[in-house]
């Protein structure tokens, strides 16, 4: 009489039912992580936007205040980065004379984008002293 053999492999229910419970906990980490990579990449955004901001409002500050010319400058491809940067500079109303104070915005998006990034505002003021 023969013994019969015991089966040493997976049945095609087991491994059908093992795809499914893999399934079912790899599609949300992987919408996780999905959602992680796409923070990245924004956050990357964001910080490169603040420094190029930076970068040129601290150009504008370091200007002799004649030189800040009022209306608008618009570099594409700042610094040979993918960003756009605005320059807006106007007369601040209600000075004595009205010529002595400019703000000046700074705003940073993606090339082609409409959405700002960052935007920056400043004050200069012409012949300011203080501390007297």
């Amino acid at each position: 009489m023969r013994r019969p053999q015991k089966s040493r492999g997976f049945t095609l229910i087991e491994l059908i039912m093992t795809l499914v419970v893999v399934g079912i906990i790899a599609v949300p980490l992987s919408l996780l992580l999905m959602r992680h990579v796409q923070s990245t990449f924004q956050s990357n955004d964001y910080t490169m936007a603040t420094g190029l901001g930076r970068y040129e409002m601290e150009k504008v500050k370091k200007m002799p205040y004649a030189n800040i010319t009022i209306g608008t400058t618009t570099v594409n491809n700042y610094l040979g980065y993918n960003y756009t940067v605005d320059r807006i500079v106007a007369l601040v109303p209600g000075g004595t004379p009205p010529e002595t104070m400019k703000q000046v915005t700074v705003t940073v998006k993606r090339s082609g984008s409409p959405t700002v990034l960052v935007s920056f505002v400043t004050y200069i003021a012409q012949n300011v002293l203080y501390g007297l």
